[in-house]
């Protein structure tokens, strides 16, 4: 909240509302204080720096925010970042490893422990993604959720 308070103000011909903003190599990520709480988005600027275009609409998600805006400005690289999905399905391994008679040393055992206790922390909705995973694969559908709040995957 300092951070956004201390911003300027975005200066776009399109925007009724006092967004505050990052900006870096053409792209912004503009935050709004309103009744329920601060709403983030990422937009791309117009070809006279006047207006914005193309934006990603996050909601209070600060964190997805500041990642698609270190993707669009290139600060990050695309391929750096799993999806919530890809993070699922390495975490639904790890546990698969985990349950099965591989014989892994205890470093590997810690390794993976720890892997998933990182991608818990970054997927809040892991179990329910894995558990509708496991149902689908039970089924033998595809994996199409809707139930956890994540686009279809097929």
């Amino acid at each position: 909240m300092e951070l956004l308070d201390s911003a300027p103000p975005l200066k776009a011909q399109e925007l009724d509302e006092p967004y505050k903003l990052a900006e870096l190599k053409g792209y912004v990520l503009g935050g709004l204080e309103g009744k329920h709480g601060v709403q983030f988005t990422t937009w791309m600027q117009d070809y006279d720096r006047r207006g914005v275009t193309l934006g990603h609409y996050f909601g209070s998600d600060y964190t997805g925010a500041k990642q698609d805006f270190a993707i669009r400005c290139g600060l990050a690289g695309g391929e750096k970042v799993f999806t919530p999905e890809q993070l699922t399905e390495i975490s639904r391994c790890c546990a698969d490893t985990l349950d099965s008679n591989y014989s892994l040393t205890y470093a590997q055992e810690e390794l993976l422990h720890g892997i998933q206790a990182q991608i818990e922390k970054l997927v809040p909705d892991l179990e329910c993604r894995l558990q509708e995973r496991s149902t689908s694969m039970q089924q033998g559908m595809n994996w199409t959720s809707t139930r956890c709040g994540f686009p279809a995957l097929t």
